[in-house]
């Protein structure tokens, strides 16, 4: 990536702003500053697959009153209720970058 030539250059002060911005991107997200020292955006998300698992689940949520008899229609609520749904908050946190999976703790 080729950068023109500036007429007037950076101070020294602005060349500290910039350098302390750098390594606090380096040290908090080392993958994208990666892509914005490279001149590459990252990769873009893929919505239609998140659509197309809440289209399944409202899906599901709608038949199976209708086809499983009452016990298995709690039984599954339970489930969801207490591993499917917590689950997919901690890897919905994690890829949005609130939970260190290292340490532990949320940022």
């Amino acid at each position: 990536m080729h950068t023109p030539s500036d007429p007037t250059p950076l101070t020294g002060e602005e060349q500290a702003v910039l350098a302390s911005i750098s390594d606090h991107e380096h040290r908090t997200d080392a993958r994208f500053a990666e892509a914005l020292s490279d001149g590459v955006p990252p990769a873009r998300r893929r919505p239609r697959r998140t659509a197309g698992l809440a289209l399944a689940g409202v899906t599901a949520v709608a038949v199976a009153p209708l086809v499983l008899p009452s016990a298995y229609v709690l039984a599954v609520a339970a489930v969801a209720l207490l591993v499917v749904v917590p689950t997919g908050l901690v890897v919905w946190a994690m890829r949005q970058g609130h939970v260190d999976p290292d340490s532990g703790r949320t940022r």
